[in-house]
């Protein structure tokens, strides 16, 4: 009689806790035609990796030619001009909003490509007054001389935070394992999405027109640390479509990258601004010239020739965007904002 009234005791409190959503909701939504609303164009030399380029301001790089809207979506270009001497006009935006924990998804039919390029959609923390690697970096989209035939996906921490060398999760292979900025050359730990049959970067990306990413970030107390996926266009999930409010990223199969760190490393990310750039040389770039076989194809010169000399090179070295979505609400325990307002005491909103 005892043991059955614990049983129905226990059932009754199982049956009264609701459940938790995973859905995410939309909170910001980045059109071609909204850009300078919300981004901010940074001008002046590349003070992130020591590139060979010059950033220009919104005005200065819509007058060049190398930003603004194109057949429906934003191009950021480096500038073909035959003569760069004092480095390369280019861009580079910084979201003028930061986000935490959410899904973004990016549209994009055309990634910068090219000997001595090194462009990247990446999402970081404050880089003012030197506070940088503090709230660590997720690079989303990342290559250089076009080296590697598939898009690389990386975080950058402070801490020395770990990743295994196989992910039974994920789709993609593992370059490092180690986050940490103060190790490997900075590389961060790093995943190649290579796992599909799907290009994820470089000239055939292109001539297929791109596709969709999206980044699922979640360092709540459920949750599953960094997430990357891929999609060709037209076969992304049905709430990726355009007019989407909500995303379930737990029912979009296994991911091309998984770094499930978000207990071990959940001190190491803030908030963020989303980052497109495009550099050219640069620490990265610049050290991998020769192996990459870029050297050999500008007739074993230096990568500085390239750069001040050979303008044409670059007429494949832009991004196309159709957009930029950020769900950022929602996501239940998995959400930090979440965990911070459990913490301080504040009911957590549970959807059933």
């Amino acid at each position: 009689m005892h043991r059955a009234a614990s049983l129905l005791s226990a059932l009754a409190a199982v049956a009264v806790v609701p459940t938790i959503a995973t859905n995410w909701g939309l909170t910001t939504k980045i059109t071609p035609n909204t850009w300078s609303q919300n981004f901010n164009f940074y001008s002046g030399p590349d003070n992130f990796t020591n590139g060979l380029v010059v950033y220009q301001s919104e005005a200065a790089a819509k007058n060049m030619g190398i930003a603004g809207v194109v057949n429906g979506e934003y191009r950021m270009a480096v500038s073909t001009q035959a003569v760069a001497l004092e480095g390369r006009p280019s861009v580079r935006v910084e979201s003028k909003q930061r986000f935490g924990d959410g899904v973004y998804v990016l549209n994009v039919s055309h990634v910068p490509t090219g000997c001595s390029t090194w462009p990247a959609f990446w999402t970081t923390t404050t880089e003012e007054n030197g506070k940088w690697p503090i709230g660590g970096e997720i690079d989303i989209l990342e290559n250089a001389n076009d080296e590697f035939t598939s898009n690389l996906v990386s975080l950058h921490t402070k801490s020395d935070c770990q990743i295994p060398a196989k992910i039974s999760g994920q789709t993609g292979s593992v370059d490092y394992t180690t986050c940490s900025v103060y190790v490997n050359n900075n590389s961060g730990c790093r995943v190649r999405m290579n796992g599909g049959s799907a290009p994820t970067w470089g000239a055939s990306f292109n001539r297929a027109k791109g596709g969709f990413f999206a980044m699922a970030r979640s360092f709540g107390s459920t949750g599953k640390g960094v997430r990357v996926w891929y999609w060709p266009r037209g076969s992304e999930p049905a709430d990726l479509k355009a007019s989407s409010k909500t995303v379930n990223p737990d029912a979009w199969g296994k991911p091309a990258a998984w770094f499930n760190i978000a207990n071990s490393c959940r001190s190491d990310f803030g908030p963020h601004k989303i980052v497109f750039d495009i550099t050219l040389g640069g620490d990265w770039a610049f050290n991998t010239y020769v192996s990459s076989g870029c050297a050999a194809k500008y007739g074993n010169r230096p990568i500085t020739d390239q750069v001040a000399y050979n303008g044409t090179s670059y007429n494949k070295a832009y991004w196309s965007v159709g957009g930029v979505r950020v769900f950022a609400t929602g996501g239940g325990t998995d959400n930090a904002a979440s965990l911070s307002k459990k913490r301080s005491g504040v009911e957590l909103q549970r959807e059933a």
